[in-house]
C-alpha cells in the first residue's frame, strides 16, 4: 500500500476533504483491498455499480485519510457506530473525529480534533417533490421557504436542510431529533444561526453552522464547534486548499 504523508490537524482546525466519483483516477478494485470484511460484504449488496462503487470510493477514502491523521495503516482502522449509526474509530484510541457526507457522485469528509462535527451537501435540484418534507420544519424556517420566489425556493431548500442533516449529525442522533425540535434562522448576508432547540442538554450557541460549495450548483454545510477558528476545503486527489471557509 502507497503510504501518504502525515496531516497535523491543530486545535480549533477543520478539514473537509472533497473528491467525487467522476473525479478520482483510482478504479474501485483498487480501493476494494482497503475495506474491512463487513465494508466489502456490504458493498456487495448494493444492486447498482454506481451506488457501490460510490460506497467503496467514500469508504476507503475515509480510511486513507484518518490513516494520515492516526498514523495507522488504513486497513487497521476499526470503527464502531453509536445508536443512531455515527461512526467513531475504535481503534486506534484517538481524539480525532470526523463525518461523511455523499450527494450524487460527490463526496466530502468534515475531520475535526476532539469535538464532534458534522456535515452534510446536496446537489442543487428542484425541490418540488421535497416540498412535504418542509412540514416538518420549524415554523420560522416554513415561512423563511415560502417568502422565497419560485427560483429562489430550490436553494433556500437545500440551505436549510443541508444546515438542519450537519446539525443533528453533528450530534449523533440522526433523524431520529424532530426536525421541529430546533429552528435555524438566516440573517441576511450573515451565517445560519441556530436559535433553539428543545431538545434535553441541547446546547445551540456552542454550535456554529457554516455553509460552503464545494463545486457548482452543490451546497453544503458543516457543524463545528464555536471554538473552531479554521474550517478550510481541499481537495482529496491533489491535496489542494480549494477555499478557506472561516
Amino acid at each position: 500500500m502507497i503510504s501518504a504523508p502525515a496531516i497535523e490537524l491543530p486545535a480549533g482546525a477543520v478539514h473537509l476533504w472533497y473528491t467525487s466519483a467522476t473525479q478520482t483516477r483510482i478504479p474501485s478494485d483498487q480501493h476494494l483491498p482497503i475495506l474491512d470484511e463487513k465494508e466489502r460484504c456490504r458493498a456487495a449488496r448494493f444492486h447498482f455499480d454506481r451506488d457501490r462503487e460510490l460506497f467503496i470510493l467514500a469508504r476507503a477514502s475515509l480510511r486513507c485519510l484518518l490513516a494520515r491523521y492516526t498514523g495507522v495503516d488504513p486497513t487497521r482502522i476499526r470503527f464502531k457506530q453509536n445508536p443512531y449509526g455515527k461512526l467513531f474509530i475504535e481503534h486506534p484510541a484517538s481524539s480525532v473525529r470526523f463525518n461523511v457526507a455523499h450527494s450524487g457522485d460527490c463526496i466530502v469528509h468534515a475531520i475535526a480534533q476532539g469535538s464532534e462535527v458534522g456535515v452534510d451537501i446536496e446537489i442543487l435540484r428542484n425541490s418540488a417533490e421535497l416540498t412535504s418534507i418542509s412540514s416538518y420544519f420549524a415554523p420560522g424556517e416554513q415561512a423563511w421557504l415560502l417568502a422565497a420566489g419560485a427560483q429562489a425556493r430550490d436553494t433556500r431548500f437545500f440551505t436549510l436542510w443541508t444546515c438542519k442533516e450537519a446539525y443533528i449529525k453533528a450530534l449523533g442522533q440522526g433523524l431520529s431529533k424532530p426536525l421541529d425540535s430546533f429552528e435555524i434562522s438566516f440573517a441576511e448576508g450573515g451565517e445560519p444561526k441556530i436559535l433553539s432547540d428543545s431538545g434535553n442538554n441541547a446546547h445551540p450557541g456552542s454550535w456554529r453552522l457554516l455553509r460552503f460549495e464545494p463545486r457548482r450548483n452543490v451546497l453544503g454545510c458543516v457543524a463545528v464547534d464555536v471554538a473552531s477558528t479554521r474550517v478550510e476545503l481541499l481537495d482529496y486527489d491533489t491535496g489542494a486548499l480549494l477555499r478557506r471557509i472561516v
